[in-house]
């Protein structure tokens, strides 16, 4: 069984993670060099090409970088290669908007992201087998929307009767996860995929550190596979009270490095969230934090009363998680999400009256801040800053200016 839970090599399969690798990238200038050297299509007939929307030119390119990947794999098969042959990832921090942390973050060449992607089709059916459906991070077709819906289905669902929750948060999560473990476990669990292992095992060793890159695309899913097995672990936690068997935790879920727990008695799990940390550190190496967020959850019928009141009184506890607080009945922006987005569009309205028009660096955080509203209980301060408005106006003055950013680099290419 578990020598299907891989895929063989191919050369469309290798054409897949070009395709991938390459949406939306095609006119960038690394991109546009990796297609010169290896797609053997100069960047004026990819322009040319792209303003009669003639496709052929870019799956040429495709077919060439494609042969080029297939080569490596081979070669290093063989042991005529003792790697892929890629640049160096260069490493570069970032301030977190949000949280205000400073975090290292990753730059792969273009052929690397082929070749993640091309590890990442090779191990689907190894992610389709592992990966749990309460798993919401770097994984398509669900995020942070998914994992709110699922919460407030979960908190709604009386059958479940959630009254307590408690939120882990695994410390240095890529850092501590060493790429001997992952080995490790798809050595176990795919001990036949020659290629897939050789090629995981190089791009890993690109990584700075012993640890996985942020950044990576093949690294969000192996961190994923390994967080797998924690919530696994977590769902067989149970006692045992005159013969009957209850778990500990009714529902769990991971978003990134972040763990939730949830059940009907604190003490269960508390209970669990000791042994999840104990058993993490020992078989994993991953350290969770002390620091645990608990959350106590009101009825139905409390929230509803606190509503009619003003102030500190009127707030419910929720589980802060993924960008937006989960209650029972209803759900809201996290305050420091929600302080900055207000301040945005304050200073889009004042931008409007002063210059007509909004700035394009700010009308990106105008439509990335959208979300938050549609998907809340925010309907009076949307009215009150005109929040609908404002959005439709940034969101025009985004499309106009990558229209034009795009004809500008097909006209330079």
């Amino acid at each position: 069984m578990k020598t299907k839970r891989y895929l063989p090599l191919t050369h469309e399969m290798c054409e897949q993670a070009v395709l991938e690798a390459f949406d939306r990238k095609w006119f960038r200038r690394d991109y546009l060099a990796t297609v010169e050297k290896y797609g053997g299509v100069s960047r004026a007939e990819l322009s040319r090409a792209a303003q009669v929307n003639d496709w052929n030119v870019r799956l040429e390119a495709v077919n060439g970088i494609a042969l080029e990947m297939e080569q490596r794999v081979e070669d290093l098969l063989d042991g005529e290669a003792e790697d892929l042959d890629l640049d160096p990832v260069s490493v570069f921090y970032r301030i977190d908007g949000i949280s205000m942390k400073r975090r290292q973050l990753s730059n792969c060449c273009p052929l690397h992201q082929c070749f993640g992607h091309l590890a990442v089709i090779g191990l689907r059916p190894l992610f389709r087998a592992k990966l749990l459906p309460y798993q919401f991070a770097s994984i398509p077709g669900k995020g942070q929307i998914a994992l709110k819906r699922q919460v407030e289905h979960w908190l709604r669902r009386k059958s479940l009767g959630i009254q307590h929750a408690v939120k882990l948060d695994v410390q240095g999560a890529y850092a501590h996860t060493k790429q001997e473990l992952v080995m490790k476990l798809l050595q176990r669990e795919i001990p036949g995929a020659r290629w897939l292992m050789a090629v995981v095992r190089c791009l890993l060793a690109m990584a700075p550190s012993d640890g996985l890159l942020i950044g990576g695309y093949l690294e969000a899913w192996l961190f994923n596979l390994v967080a797998s097995y924690m919530l696994v672990k977590i769902m067989g936690y149970a006692k045992t009270r005159r013969g009957a068997s209850t778990p500990l935790v009714v529902r769990c879920g991971s978003y990134m490095d972040d763990l939730v727990l949830l059940g009907r008695r604190w003490a269960d799990i508390q209970s669990a969230a000791r042994k999840i940390t104990k058993w993490a550190l020992a078989e994993l190496g991953l350290p969770i934090k002390t620091d645990w967020v608990r959350v106590d959850f009101l009825s139905a019928s409390e929230e509803h009363q606190r509503r009619h009141l003003t102030g500190a009184a009127k707030g419910c506890p929720g589980l802060d998680m993924a960008g937006y607080v989960m209650h029972r009945t209803y759900t809201t922006i996290r305050p420091r999400i929600f302080i900055r987005a207000r301040r945005q569009y304050i200073r889009a309205k004042e931008d409007v009256v002063r210059q007509g028009h909004i700035p394009v660096w700010r009308s990106y955080k105008l439509v990335s801040y959208n979300g938050y509203f549609d998907w809340t209980k925010s309907r009076g301060i949307t009215e009150t800053l005109g929040q609908k408005k404002l959005f439709k106006a940034a969101k025009v003055a985004v499309r106009v200016y990558t229209q034009r950013k795009t004809m500008k680099a097909r006209i330079a290419a």
